[in-house]
């Protein structure tokens, strides 16, 4: 899933500024609870969701919000360090001897206004990111179930789809090929469930507001103020409601670091991640923190990158993306921007991830560290492939503007310096909202931009399947037919050397093409306090706190 975490690193300079704002937001939400006082959770989340309509949307936040409300058929949790897919809507499931086959057998339960779960709001809800008129950027979540890609081609009707129910609590899913990490995408937003009748009653804009979703989750969507925080109340029809230690989850929006940690250290937050060495330094140096934060360091299967819209010039040429993925100075980017913190990438999975239970980093090598060496003059090839568009290879005949989003300013502003100084070429900068940001990149309407990508499942099919032809999960305008060939191939094969050589083959195709520049690999830490009990946040899909407790 898509996710900014570039954070600013100048958090010192602005510790008069965080403090007073830190003040104005601990006074809008509950303070500690006294006893008999409802259980109340307080965490923050970066950015504005874009909809809890997970059909429609594709970013972090949005399915981090919308799992809390909505549960798939499995869930995930961690177990001894692993994470393991366990029983959620379904109480059950068994498999054909081919693989191809699922029937799930869901529990008896209701939705938060009392309708019943039945199988085939599965159906419909899975149809829905499948369904051409969606244009859902998660399709490629869901392409193993058989006829996907002809349905999202528009060449077979949503009735082929490899769904059916064959009764209320009977879910049949089959499959084009076997897929080993089913269970895992089953815990995913691409498979949820929805209404059909609440889906057709808001139309557009379902999901956009409080009142708008109806869910089956552990917890019902009470209030969402708009850029300011989203509050959350426990299901009390849930099916496991007397496992839920919380009667109440709240939400507060806060971009800047600087004013989440300050909160967190003033008591507003009971938890908050932390993405830059400098503020980790300084919670593990506060006397009020020492021995008084559980921490934890994150190595998150996260890759940040820099993108281009390859169907216009300058970068429809293949030269020109390359110049400007290796003038990144990866290991300047490690030093000053991160501090140490994200390691440099060079390549596009992260080494969070594994293939079949072995490393793909180590299987893969260094792809773009291979490409630098055999290409040490980025401008010099700027100006090949400036010629080649029938321009004078000259950078100063470039007008190129970086789309932005405001919360990570700092970096765009790095990426003008940089590219002036190595490439000669001046970047406008184009700051937007997220949600504009969102919309721009699924329109083509931008030149190059950045974020993130964080993995929901450890395969590395979760990342390679983005960029198969027709995918809009990152709009770019990219095609390959041989590396849709390779990802495809690895994708329904049961053979882990063949698995291992084609995406190997594919992530190095994917990056001499200069499709993306890779520049870090996320990792972050998380700092909760001790009375926050059950705390265990998974490495590849969102946060539940169904599972955390307050014991104040």
């Amino acid at each position: 899933m898509m996710k900014y975490r570039m954070k600013s690193v100048t958090g010192s300079s602005s510790a008069a500024w965080a403090l007073a704002l830190c003040l104005v937001l601990s006074s809008i939400f509950v303070g500690r609870a006294g006893a008999g006082e409802p259980r109340v959770l307080r965490v923050p989340i970066d950015e504005e969701p874009d909809s809890f309509n997970v059909a429609r949307v594709s970013d972090y936040y949005s399915a981090m919000v919308a799992s809390q409300v909505i549960e798939g058929l499995t869930g995930i949790v961690v177990r001894d360090g692993r994470e393991v897919a366990v029983p959620a809507c379904a109480e059950s499931w068994e498999t054909s001897e081919d693989g191809l086959t699922w029937t799930f057998r869901l529990r008896e339960m209701k939705w938060a206004d009392g309708e019943p779960l039945r199988a085939s709001d599965f159906v419909y809800g899975i149809s829905r990111v499948l369904d051409p008129a969606t244009a859902s950027p998660i399709s490629g979540k869901v392409r193993f179930i058989e006829n996907a890609g002809d349905v999202l081609l528009g060449k077979k009707p949503l009735s082929e789809l490899g769904l059916e129910a064959p009764d209320d609590r009977t879910l049949v899913i089959r499959l084009e090929y076997p897929v080993p990490y089913l269970l895992q995408s089953a815990a995913g937003t691409a498979m949820f469930p929805a209404r059909r009748d609440v889906v057709e009653k808001f139309g557009d804009a379902y999901g956009t507001d409080a009142g708008k979703i109806v869910g089956c989750g552990p917890f019902s969507l009470e209030d969402w103020i708009h850029n300011s925080s989203l509050a959350f109340v426990k299901n009390p029809l849930y099916w496991d409601a007397e496992n839920v230690k919380l009667d109440r989850l709240e939400m507060k929006i806060v971009a800047e670091e600087s004013a989440k940690i300050g909160d967190f250290e003033n008591g507003g937050l009971d938890l908050t991640s932390v993405y830059s060495a400098e503020w980790a330094k300084k919670l593990d140096e506060n006397p009020a923190g020492k021995g008084g934060y559980v921490k934890n360091v994150v190595h998150m299967p996260e890759t940040k990158y820099v993108f281009f819209n390859q169907t216009v010039p300058p970068f429809s040429n293949k030269k020109v993306r390359l110049a400007f993925s290796l003038a990144l100075d990866r290991e300047e980017i490690h030093r000053d921007i991160s501090l140490g913190l994200e390691p440099a990438a060079w390549g596009w999975l992260p080494p969070a991830m594994d293939l079949d239970g072995e490393n793909f980093r180590k299987l893969a090598g260094e792809p773009v560290r291979d490409l630098a060496a055999a290409h040490p003059d980025p401008r010099a090839l700027l100006a090949e492939g400036l010629k080649e568009l029938g321009m004078s290879g000259a950078p100063e005949e470039l007008n190129v503007v970086l789309m932005c989003h405001n919360a990570t300013r700092d970096f765009a502003e790095y990426l003008q310096q940089a590219y002036k100084t190595r490439l000669g070429v001046d970047l406008e900068l184009d700051p937007v909202e997220w949600p504009v940001f969102q919309e721009r990149n699924r329109n083509l309407d931008y030149q190059m931009g950045y974020k993130s990508y964080y993995a929901d499942f450890n395969d590395p099919s979760s990342m390679m399947d983005l960029w198969i032809t027709g995918t809009r999960t990152i709009p770019t305008g990219w095609s390959n037919e041989r590396y849709d060939a390779l990802v495809r191939e690895a994708g329904r094969s049961a053979d882990r050397a063949l698995r291992a050589k084609n995406y190997v083959e594919a992530e190095r195709i994917l990056l001499e093409e200069g499709t993306i520049a890779p520049y870090a690999y996320a990792t972050g830490f998380d700092y909760v306090h001790p009375y926050v009990k059950g705390y265990a946040a998974p490495t590849f899909t969102a946060m539940l706190y169904k599972t955390v407790s307050v014991e104040r």
